[in-house]
Order: C-alpha cells, then structure tokens, then sequence
C-alpha cells in the first residue's frame, strides 16, 4: 500500500512539473492565453503582436492568443448560446449585447469603475483608458438601452445599465454611397434635391413621389440585410408621408416619434406597408448585395448603393485617383485628348468619383462592443480585462480606424490630439494624403504623375478627417455629421437625428418574415426548378457513366502480351 501510495506521489510530482513547464515559454516566462472571438477584418493588422509585447511590458509574462473569427452576429450568438466552447471575449453589435443580457450570458465588467475593474491589478505600467471614451456614445447606448431585463448569473432579473456590461469598440452609420459624376450627369447632384429626396434615393424617390431620375432605374443597390434595409425603409415611410395619419398600438403617432423610437417599431400595421414598399423597390434595384456593393460602383455596374460607413470610405478613397481603371483596377490610365483611357483593357478611367451622404432628417447610428461572456475561462480574466482596455488606448484606437474604416469610441479630441502630439504618425498622414506636398509628387513606375487628393495644409486635413462641414455629401466622414442648427454658424454634433436599433424581441420572426415575402415577391420559381432538375439530371448521368465505365474495366478481356508480342504476361 506504502509503495502505491509512493508511486501515486511520484506520478502527481511528474504531472506538476509538465504542467509548470508547458505554462512557460523556453526562457522559463510563463505564458497566459487569451481566446478571442470577433468580426472578421475588424482589427488592425499587428495589433495582435502589439498587445502580445504590451503585455509582456506590464505583466511580465508572454501571452498566447487564440483569435477566430464570425461572419455574422446570428453565427456568433449560435456558438455563445449553445456554450460548448471557451470563448474568453467577443464583440457583437449592440441588439446582439442586448440578447445575450437577456438571456444571462454576459459576465458584469464594470470598466467605467476603474477600481472595480482593476481589482486585484498590480501593474505599476498600467493605463486606465475609459475616460477616453466619447461620452456621446455612452449616453446614446444608455438611453436606448435603459430599460433592459438583465439576467445575473443566479438567474435573477436586475436592472443594471449596459454599460456595466459591455465596453464601446467601434461604431459607424448607415448611408447612401453614390456616383458623384454620374449624379452630376443626371442633374441630381444638388443639396436641395438631395435633401427633398433624402432616403428616397433609394427608391427612385424625388421626395414627392415622382421619379427622382430615369437614369437610377436598375442602378441602386440594396443591403441583403434585414436589419439595415428595414430602418431606411422606415425613414422612406415617415419622409414619403406613407405614415401619414397612422398611429401604433399603444397610441402614438409615428410621424411624431423621434427617430431611435421610429426605427425600433415593428407592428403588423408597419411591416405591411414596408412590404409593399420594399416590394414595389425591386424595379428599381440592380439587386441586393452584402459585401460587393462598393466594387460595384468602383466598377460602374451600378450608381448608388445602400452602404456602411467604413465600406464607403474605402470605395471613396479608392474612387479619389482618376487614372484608376474601373475595369481592370490598375493604374493604367492614359490621356487621350480630354479622355483617359485604360492602356490595358480599353475602358475609359477617371469617370467616376465616389462619395458618402447620410440624410440630415434621420439615419441609423451602430455600435460594436467588447464583452465576457459566460464561457470565458476566469483563469483568463485578467488578460481579458488588459486586451479591451488596451484597444481603449488613442494610439490603437487611430491605428484601428485607419485600418478598418470606422469610427472609434475614443473620443475624436483624443484622437485629434494623438496624431498632433505624434510626429511619425503625422508623417505617415501627411505622406498618405498629401499634405503640404507637390500636388504631382507621385508616380507611378514609368514616371507616369498619379493626381491624388490632396490637402494645401494640416489644418485641411483635420477638417476632413473629424468635420466635413462644409460639403453636403461625406458630412459625418469619422464621426457623426456637424450640422448649424440655429443657422448661427455653431455647429454641433446631431447625434439626435440617428437611432439605435435593438432587437425586436417577440417581433423578430414577424420581421423576418415580411422580409423573405418582400424579397421573393415576383420571382418566378420555374426556371430555378428547372435548372435545378438539369443540375440533378447532368450529376446522375456522371454517376451513371462513371459506374459503366467501371463496368466495362473490370469486363474487359485482357490478351497477354505473350501471346501478341512474345513478352512475359503482365501480373494480376
């Protein structure tokens, strides 16, 4: 008994001493992880090496990550519910935060308490960044989360703000990404036509219920997302006057809600109406897209599309260098009289020039957030609690607008004065847009001058980047539109002209539903049948040949050589 007791001692010793090294690197560092779960491309490229050498500087130990990637937030609930897999930190949107507070799958993080979150903290180079956070976007998400059911970890219904929950990553809007040349072509490119027409853009609408323009029939494009297509479409509907008169449920006129009131009703007196509209759109559209809808218009197959605010600075920035081909998307482009030309395909360059407008009556504000949920691992915690407040920093937050397109919660006076207070980052800015540069420093290869955009001085790039206030397109470029309310030449942020969107709760299959019967209305399933039954018929066939030959090869007589050529017999 002495002797197994001893043996089980040894084995235990041995077992320790494995898991002591496999927790330290070949230096003896011990090495924490860290499993993080999140948007794909929604981080800037070394941030992850960044952090990893930030965290070494302040705990003193390496960490390893596991990094994975979702494509939608349905994808991401699915795996978080379902609870099967360590998942220390994700980042949904805010009416996917919402659900899984609800359904008590969020662990309390507290991060804008900083000696609650620091808790047990002994880092002597440790930075707290929550105030750097914009407090707009605080308020905004309190506001249109405050009466949350929030389920603790006992199962009990509490009352907690979100904000205890979840830490602001990014954010951005929804808008109209259009071709300006060919708006100016088809003389629509007008602020008092576009702001009469607003989101009625997208529908072909003048805003009185006339043609905008002949030439947008089949040119608009539409977001393949429920969510994003039914808020505009509710802004559509209070701007025709197609809720004129009406009144919900509970009483209240729609045309007198505010717009993060507006933009959460989903009432089967609403979504008839939407349908209708929506289907009455389709002669309109070139089609629906999710992800492509900015190639297309960069490509010219269509002239304005439903878009998010970080895909349309990135089809704006590419659309800025006139001698890029549309076509190929190379910079081939050659003067041929007062033409540009693609010296590689032929395709006339230079023709289009993208840009971004969010209607100043009403528009979707998104926010996307860092947090626990119950299936992170709390040996974990403490690199968890780094790794968000890390991204909190200003010089990540620049780093992940520049990369990803969209806005950062770090508020844009922090962000302004990170990149006057970085002299390399400076230069990396003013080298990219031009700043205080020869308007033809760039060429190409074969000495050829690539006209980009440019800015005469600092202070002109600092109002594109944060204002835009001058133009009635790319009005809320970073950051939520400056508007002169009182026409004094004050501007301020309308941040009350845009609305959060939650989870339509009880209404959500209803939704989806008018969705699906708006999308299919009019599409005629015989020729999908029928390529179907084809596709079915051509595989069969295969299958049926293939076996046949198989037949045939183990049927076949086979003569041996000896008896043809006098050579030996090949072996079975």
């Amino acid at each position: 008994m002495k002797k197994l007791f001893a043996t089980f001692l040894c084995v235990l010793l041995l077992l320790s001493v494995v898991l002591a090294v496999s927790a330290c690197d070949d230096k003896g560092v011990t090495t924490d992880e860290l499993v993080v779960y999140n948007s794909a491309d929604y981080i800037y490229d070394t941030e992850l090496t960044d952090f990893k050498e930030y965290y070494r500087a302040v705990t003193g130990k390496n960490i390893k990550i596991t990094y994975v990637t979702y494509d939608t937030n349905e994808t991401m609930l699915t795996k978080i519910e379902k609870g099967d897999s360590v998942v220390d930190v994700v980042c949904p949107s805010e009416y996917a935060i919402q659900k899984l507070l609800e359904g008590g799958h969020l662990v309390k993080l507290n991060y804008f308490d900083e000696d609650l979150y620091t808790d047990g903290f002994n880092f002597a180079g440790y930075e707290h960044f929550s105030g750097q956070i914009d407090t707009n976007i605080i308020d905004m998400v309190e506001d249109a989360f405050s009466n949350l059911q929030i389920k603790d970890e006992q199962g009990n219904l509490t009352e907690d703000k979100i904000t205890d929950y979840f830490v602001p990553y990014m954010y951005g809007t929804l808008g109209i990404l259009y071709n300006k040349q060919e708006f100016k072509r088809l003389g629509i490119y007008d602020k008092d036509v576009m702001n009469k027409a607003n989101w009625g853009i997208l529908f072909n609408d003048d805003g009185s219920g006339n043609i905008l323009s002949e030439g947008l029939t089949g040119n608009i494009l539409m977001k393949d997302s429920i969510r994003d297509s039914y808020a505009i479409t509710l802004f559509y509907l209070k701007e025709s006057g197609k809720l004129d008169g009406l009144t919900s449920p509970d009483g209240k006129t729609y045309t007198d809600m505010p717009v993060s009131e507006l933009i959460n009703v989903a009432d089967s007196q609403v979504l008839d109406i939407c349908r209708e509209v929506l289907t009455e759109q389709k002669k309109q559209l070139f089609g629906y897209e999710v992800d492509f809808g900015k190639d297309d218009l960069l490509m010219g197959n269509a002239i304005v599309d439903l878009a998010w605010s970080g895909d349309a600075m990135y089809a704006v920035d590419e659309s800025w260098d006139e001698y890029l081909c549309p076509k190929c998307v190379s910079q081939t482009g050659e003067k041929q009289g007062t033409d540009i030309i693609c010296s590689e395909c032929g395709a006339e360059c230079g023709d289009y020039e993208l840009s971004y407008y969010v209607p100043h009556s009403a528009g979707n504000i998104w926010f996307d957030g860092w947090v626990i949920p119950d299936t992170y691992d709390p040996s974990h915690l403490t690199a968890i609690k780094l790794f968000i407040n890390f991204l909190n920093n200003p010089e990540v937050a620049i780093q992940n607008i520049l990369e990803i397109g969209y806005s950062a919660a770090v508020s844009p006076e922090a962000i302004r004065q990170v990149i006057e207070d970085d002299d390399e980052l400076k230069g990396e800015l003013s080298e990219a847009y031009l700043v205080n540069s020869d308007y033809w420093e760039k060429v190409d290869e074969d000495g050829k001058q690539i006209e980009k955009f440019k800015f005469n001085s600092w202070q002109e790039f600092e109002e594109f980047f944060f204002d835009y206030r001058n133009e009635m397109d790319n009005s809320n470029w970073r950051y939520p539109f400056l508007i002169d309310v009182n026409g004094n030449g004050v501007y301020d942020r309308a941040l009350n002209t845009l609305g959060v969107m939650r989870d339509f709760g009880e209404n959500n299959k209803a939704v989806v539903t008018m969705w699906n019967k708006a999308r299919s209305t009019g599409v005629n399933a015989l020729p999908l049948l029928g390529y179907t039954v084809l596709a079915v018929a051509v595989v069969v066939g295969i299958i049926v040949l293939c076996e046949y030959l198989k037949y045939l090869k183990r049927t076949v007589v086979k003569i041996p050589k000896s008896e043809t050529d006098g050579s030996a017999s090949p072996k079975d």
